[in-house]
């Protein structure tokens, strides 16, 4: 063993795996990258890994559903040619309805998880529809009374 101290990655020259197949200083001049690049893919990757793939219903609605810890985030590309002020949007514990769309259609689009419909909101800007949609509680146990007679 080489007992030269002078790089601490000296290990990477004596470890057959990476003997004379990795060299560090290639890797820092491919992988100088700009951090919105970093920032960009982060995102990417959790988004892909949130969210389930885009869906396409029958009347060419496009949207994907992002599920986080507390909010479901459903997105909609509403189609060209509506005007999003005739968009109405509705929704129940499990069900979006969209109506306004084209030839006076609506669409219902499932939800993978139940939300609180009273306090969700929603956002319209550039083609796109946004709801953030708070989930239910997920049903826990709580105290009753019980009476014994």
């Amino acid at each position: 063993m080489s007992s030269n101290k002078s790089n601490p990655l000296d290990w990477f020259n004596e470890d057959p795996f990476f003997k004379k197949q990795l060299s560090l200083k290639d890797l820092e001049e491919q992988w100088k990258l700009d951090p919105n690049q970093i920032e960009g893919y982060v995102e990417k990757v959790i988004r892909e890994a949130t969210s389930t793939p885009l869906t396409t219903a029958e009347s060419n609605l496009i949207y994907e559903h992002i599920d986080t810890h507390n909010l479901l985030i459903t997105k909609i590309t509403i189609p060209k040619h509506t005007h999003p002020e005739n968009i109405g949007v509705q929704l129940n514990r499990t069900q979006i309805k969209i109506t306004g769309l084209k030839n006076e259609q609506s669409k219902i689009i499932q939800l993978p998880c139940s939300i609180n419909p009273d306090i969700s909101k929603g956002t319209y800007k550039h083609g796109s529809l946004q709801l953030k949609m708070p989930k239910s509680s997920s049903g826990r146990f709580k105290d009753i009374v019980v009476r014994y007679l």
